[in-house]
């Protein structure tokens, strides 16, 4: 009896192993807010270098998150200290577009006008040139018509290359005005600007 008791015990606690994970998350917590859901969420599809330069960069190459800050280390100087390490990289936009949308790595729909009921997302590519051998980064931001908080603010990797291609999206571009897309660099030189207009 003792010993079926035992194998009963045993199989319960394989089976509990077996089954965690799997199957999706039932509980009373509310679920992490995704950028699908945020009226600010952009899109940062992986960063290509196309046509001469390499073919994707493999994940092990883009930029690792950057470890927390020490104690009494702002987030600024952190940054900096960073960047003098490894060397800053030389960016330069060749290409800012704003459009509808993104395929193949190109933009679609390109204008400088568009309708808030049929333009769900609006896009901001970049096309950069990296001079340097090491990677960097740009933040993309959306300011709306008043001069307001911008939104987006989608930082997105660059690696070295001389010719790479990104994008960033919002959903927040809603207000009627005109808005414009600003690409900075890590040190937060403005490096391109684009303006458009959303109607209804």
């Amino acid at each position: 009896m003792a010993t079926r008791m035992a194998r009963w015990m045993m199989f319960l606690a394989l089976g509990t192993v077996s089954l965690a994970g799997c199957g999706e998350r039932h509980d009373a917590r509310p679920p992490a807010p995704s950028a699908a859901a945020n009226p600010a969420a952009t899109q940062c599809p992986e960063p290509v270098a196309a046509a001469a330069a390499p073919a994707s960069p493999p994940a092990a190459t883009l930029m690792a998150p950057a470890p927390a800050p020490a104690p009494g280390v702002a987030a600024g100087e952190e940054r900096r200290e960073r960047e003098k390490a490894r060397g800053a990289a030389e960016l330069k936009v060749k290409r800012l577009v704003v459009a509808a949308g993104v395929k193949d790595r190109e933009p679609v729909e390109p204008g400088t006008t568009f309708r808030a009921p049929e333009t769900e997302r609006v896009y901001a590519f970049v096309e950069l040139e990296n001079r340097s051998d090491v990677e960097g980064e740009v933040t993309v931001s959306f300011v709306p018509p008043d001069g307001g908080a911008p939104v987006g603010n989608v930082t997105l990797g660059v690696g070295p290359s001389p010719r790479w291609r990104t994008w960033a999206f919002t959903r927040g571009a809603r207000r009627v005005g005109e808005w414009t897309a600003v690409v900075r660099s890590e040190t937060g030189e403005e490096l391109a600007r684009a303006p458009f207009e959303v109607t209804l």
